[in-house]
């Protein structure tokens, strides 16, 4: 009896101890994502950061007439070039939303900010010459930006088609973005 006692003892520490090393793996591995989806935000704020100021020094090479919108027949060859730098940026931005590297928050203002920017006068000309452009060359050049100024809302034409886990995991979602 008493064997079996101790027996019974040794088997139900045995089992405290396996479950004790379950909580603690579990709370091992629950630190592990917080701390990779804590590195993921770092780096979207990196790459957002460094989206914002590639906008200001584009930003900063207008003239005065394209700042105020004004529409102009004849454009200077600095604004031409800084609004398609503009388009360029704006069109990459889109790329790197869609690979997951753009948190969802800065993605709606950003995008929002394109589709304000790009139907101002001088930037809506230059837009219509590079999609006279390049569709010589290729038939879908600039697809996500083709798509955000079309008329579906901005969260709508998105292009990051990741899972709600992915996004909580990788730090997309939330109001920690910029």
């Amino acid at each position: 009896m008493i064997l079996f006692q101790v027996t019974s003892y040794i088997a139900l520490g045995e089992k405290l101890i396996g479950d004790v090393a379950l909580i603690v793996t579990a709370i091992g591995v629950l630190g592990v994502l917080l701390s990779l989806r804590q590195s993921y935000k770092e780096r979207l704020r990196q790459f957002e950061a460094m989206y914002v100021q590639r906008y200001w020094k584009i930003m900063d090479q207008l003239s005065l007439d394209a700042l105020k919108g004004s529409s102009s027949d004849e454009l200077i060859e600095s604004d031409n070039k800084a609004i398609r730098s503009y388009i360029l940026l704006s069109d990459d931005e889109l790329e790197m939303r869609k690979n997951g590297y753009i948190a969802d928050s800065t993605y709606v203002l950003w995008a929002d900010g394109i589709r304000s920017q790009l139907g101002q006068p001088m930037f809506a000309k230059i837009w219509k010459q590079i999609e006279t452009e390049v569709r010589k060359h290729d038939p879908l050049p600039y697809i996500h930006l083709r798509r955000l100024l079309g008329p579906e809302s901005v969260k709508d034409c998105d292009p990051l088609k990741a899972s709600w886990w992915r996004h909580r995991l990788r730090g997309l979602s939330g109001s920690n973005s910029i």
